[in-house]
């Protein structure tokens, strides 16, 4: 007999996530353990309560993934095409959290256990990551003068609300119709911040 095959613990979170997002939240680990190849126990074993793989899984991640490409830019294309581009995976993001904390709320988690545990340096680590890409951008003459900090909030804010009426109010949440959403506000904002247009 072969070893168990090895599997980190991203990577359980990972297929869980996905197979939450298809099958809701009643998914077995068993179900889990089969996507990945491995016994339902390694997965138990990992994080010992089907209530702690679902807001492994669901809740707010550790990190923001989207920092990264903010902390490299703005770089030499039209800002306003590169600030389109990051608002796409910004909401993505937020759709996705709302759809992860929706089933959560489903699964009955209680909102505190959804965040016990985790601290405000993730959330707190991308505005100052949208700030800073948004003052180059201004450094650069490309943007406006204006309050960086008010504007990070007032996008973020806004992506964040759209991804949150759009369940709520039942408007599509079609990777086209965010599209368009975002395409429609930016155009809207850009009249007060757009710099020399670039």
């Amino acid at each position: 007999m072969g070893r168990p095959r090895e599997v980190t613990d991203e990577q359980i979170v990972i297929a869980a996530r996905r197979c939450f997002f298809e099958h809701g939240a009643a998914v077995s680990a068993v179900d889990i353990g089969r996507e990945l190849g491995v016994s339902h126990t390694t997965v138990f074993n990992r994080f010992g309560s089907k209530e702690a793989l679902l807001i492994a899984a669901l809740g707010p991640r550790a990190e923001v993934p989207w920092v990264t490409a903010l902390e490299s830019g703005p770089d030499a294309r039209p800002i306003r095409e590169q600030l389109v581009e990051h608002a796409k995976v910004i909401c993505a993001y937020f759709q996705e959290l709302q759809a992860g904390l929706a089933l959560l709320r489903a699964a009955g988690v209680a909102a505190d256990k959804t965040y016990r545990g985790r601290t405000t340096e993730p959330p707190m680590q991308a505005f100052r990551a949208l700030t800073a890409w948004l003052r180059r951008g201004q450094r650069q003459g490309r943007l406006a003068r204006c309050n960086v900090e008010t504007l990070a909030a007032t996008v973020l804010g806004a992506l964040h609300g759209w991804a949150s009426t759009a369940r709520v109010c039942g408007l599509s949440t079609a990777p086209a119709a965010a599209e368009r959403h975002l395409e429609r506000f930016i155009e809207l904002l850009w009249n007060g911040i757009g710099g020399d247009r670039a």
